[in-house]
């Protein structure tokens, strides 16, 4: 895979092993099972405490096993014996299996009770992880597809487990943050449009972010996603200048809603220019990185300087636009209700009333 550098750190090739295939249907024969054979072969080489010596108030094992002469030597494995015929004879292991030279692990790692082999590997320079972990997975899931993996089941680790760990609680800040802020601006405005309105200028301000990301060749981290958090507080004020003026305009002034839009854009063009370049400038020497170790800081300042950047521009052609939009809807909203209130008000099954007159 590109961008994946594995590691040049020699591989042990396993440690030779002496592999004993049981047959089942010999050994069913002799009656004797499986577990059996393993039992004795496990007690004649590893031994097996069968009782306990008990002196003085302590304990000690007794283990049995086979003397150290005859488990030292591999010619003399498959004539242990695993069993008894049923003429009560001793049944050897050469018998009832079959054996071949194999090599083995070296040491057996477990995950969750389950085998488990760990595959590690150095990203290139130039190759993010965000960018490479889509490509492997591509891979693995096409191995799947072709049933070439069989029962093994492939998970992330390291580095990838925590990224995206660090992104889902990442992700869900972000989504706190649009809805607490919505709900501040709903309570100060008294309304659910307005609010509605400025929100709409954080898409533009993710969109600046990534393009200035992009622009500058770094990657979508947890820095980043940071200074995209801090985006969602800085960009909404541009429109609350806008929006907050041209509703004073309306109510106080009277105007209709165009002029008070027209108004309200240059009016607030002045203060919407001091504070995004004060932010700007004020991020600007972390975005240059100029000190040792502001390189990871870097990345975050990128992100709030171009959500700035585009948010500025965008919210004197996008927000009267949007404020149009949904005045409009919000009126059609409330014509509608006000004609079904009239509707349940009008008494529907009300005699005609006569009158004369001369």
């Amino acid at each position: 895979m590109t961008g994946v550098q594995t590691c040049a750190l020699p591989i042990c090739s396993g440690r030779p092993e002496l592999q004993a295939h049981i047959d089942r249907d010999r050994a069913a024969q002799y009656g004797v099972s499986v577990a059996q054979i393993a039992s004795a072969l496990r007690t004649s080489l590893e031994g097996d405490t069968a009782t306990k010596y008990r002196e003085n108030g302590k304990e000690y094992d007794i283990r049995v096993f086979l003397p150290e002469e005859q488990r030292d030597l591999l010619s003399l494995v498959p004539t242990m014996v695993v069993g008894a015929r049923p003429s009560g004879q001793p049944l050897y292991l050469y018998e009832v299996a079959t054996f071949e030279n194999a090599v083995g692990p070296t040491k057996v790692e477990r995950t969750n009770r389950q085998r488990s082999v760990t595959v590690q590997g150095n990203l290139m320079e130039g190759y993010p992880l965000g960018n490479v972990k889509p490509g492997i997975d591509a891979g693995i899931t096409q191995l799947r597809e072709q049933g070439q993996l069989g029962g093994v089941s492939v998970k992330w680790a390291g580095q990838a487990e925590e990224m995206a760990s660090s992104f889902a609680n990442m992700f869900s800040a972000l989504g706190l943050s649009i809805l607490m802020v919505f709900m501040l601006m709903s309570a100060l405005f008294e309304s659910l449009l307005s609010p509605l309105i400025i929100m709409l200028a954080v898409p533009q301000a993710m969109a600046g972010a990534l393009f200035a990301l992009s622009f500058s060749q770094k990657s979508l981290n947890i820095v980043s996603m940071i200074g995209i958090i801090m985006l969602v507080g800085l960009v909404t004020k541009n429109a609350i200048l806008v929006v907050d003026y041209t509703n004073t305009l309306r109510r106080d002034h009277k105007l209709p809603r165009r002029d008070a839009l027209l108004r309200a854009g240059p009016t607030r063009l002045r203060p919407i220019l001091m504070t995004t370049f004060a932010m700007i400038f004020g991020m600007l020497p972390t975005a240059l990185a100029l000190n040792q170790g502001s390189e990871m800081r870097q990345p975050m300042a990128i992100a709030v300087i171009g959500g700035l950047l585009l948010s500025m521009f965008l919210t004197l052609l996008m927000v009267p636009v949007f404020y149009e939009i949904l005045d409009d809807f919000g009126q059609g909203v409330t014509r509608a209700k006000e004609r079904l209130l009239r509707i349940k008000a009008k008494p529907e099954d009300a005699e005609p009333e006569l009158v004369f007159t001369e």
